[in-house]
């Protein structure tokens, strides 16, 4: 399958308002129709650059990059239709995407991504992506489900 990156445009927008409200499924939270807007409007504003993931012509999934200072960009969100995962799309839109970047001097790529998440994990770390530079922490007011635990520099930590 051809892969291409295309700026956001609005032509597919009923389709990219359904791969938003997937793609916060996927992640363990529900949101409706007018938050998926309000994302997409923060996702396409200025500072922002959110494309679309073609594949043989027809919208697969989206990327969204956001630069934060002058040399490193987040790849803040990425998502391809669960009826095209495992053919290697995710990997040749982040491909694209840095090829992109490094044109433009762009120094690193970053991406958060959550611990129990590990197909995601994998991809990256496979990609490439094998250095930590931030960790996100997090004190839970309310009992939830552990799934695992991991040590990390001696000191172990709950994975959800």
């Amino acid at each position: 399958m051809e892969i291409l990156l295309k700026a956001y445009d609005g032509e597919y927008e009923e389709k990219i308002l359904r791969y938003i409200v997937s793609f916060f499924y996927t992640h363990h939270s529900q949101i409706d129709d007018a938050q998926a807007r309000e994302n997409l409007a923060n996702w396409t504003a200025e500072d922002h650059e959110f494309f679309y993931i073609i594949g043989d012509g027809e919208p697969v999934g989206f990327l969204h990059l956001y630069m934060r200072g002058p040399t490193v960009c987040w790849i803040e969100d990425i998502f391809v239709d669960e009826h095209f995962r495992k053919q290697g799309i995710a990997s040749k839109a982040i491909g694209l995407a840095e090829e992109m970047l490094q044109k433009r001097n762009v120094t690193g790529i970053c991406m958060d991504v959550a611990p129990d998440n590990i197909p995601a994990l994998k991809l990256y770390y496979h990609l490439g992506y094998d250095r930590l530079s931030i960790v996100t922490v997090r004190k839970d007011f309310q009992p939830f489900e552990t799934g695992h635990t991991e040590k990390i520099l001696g000191m172990e930590f709950r994975i959800k």
